[in-house]
């Protein structure tokens, strides 16, 4: 399983802890990699692996109110998207990884399910934000 390298917190999100379980993961189990495929397969996986957390850290710190939705709810869901891409192509990336012997399966398979774990939170994260700024709109119209 995954590398728990933290501990939860009531101020983080369960989706960023999930994304920094597979960006630990991603780094422990590439360390070692055939030299051959640092610059190519693992520098790709490390670096979506962080990308994903940072991603997700920025659209986290992103503060939507009523005067400022517009923008900063934009920019959010933005960030959001973006860390849904690189999830799903750190598990393409991953796989053709294992194809060419850079990573082992049971590695593939194990950033796989960890990957798929944090796009169902991140998907939630991203329902829960769209039903908040609705009734935002929706404020805002009766105003």
């Amino acid at each position: 399983m995954g590398l728990n390298t933290h501990e939860a917190t009531d101020s983080t999100l369960k989706v960023i802890e999930y994304a920094n379980d597979l960006m630990s993961y991603t780094l422990k189990v590439t360390q070692n990699a055939p030299k051959h495929y640092r610059f190519t397969f693992i520098s790709r996986l490390q670096n979506l692996s962080m990308d994903i957390v940072e991603l997700m850290l920025l659209a986290n710190d992103v503060f939507v109110t009523k005067a400022n939705i517009h923008k900063t709810a934009e920019q959010r869901i933005h960030y959001q998207q973006q860390a849904l891409s690189k999830l799903r192509a750190i598990g393409y990336f991953s796989l053709e990884a294992q194809k060419y012997d850079a990573i082992k399966l049971k590695h593939a398979i194990q950033m796989n399910k960890q990957g798929a774990n944090c796009i169902k939170f991140l998907q939630a994260w991203m329902k829960s934000d769209r039903v908040k700024y609705q009734n935002i709109y929706h404020l805002l119209q009766q105003e």
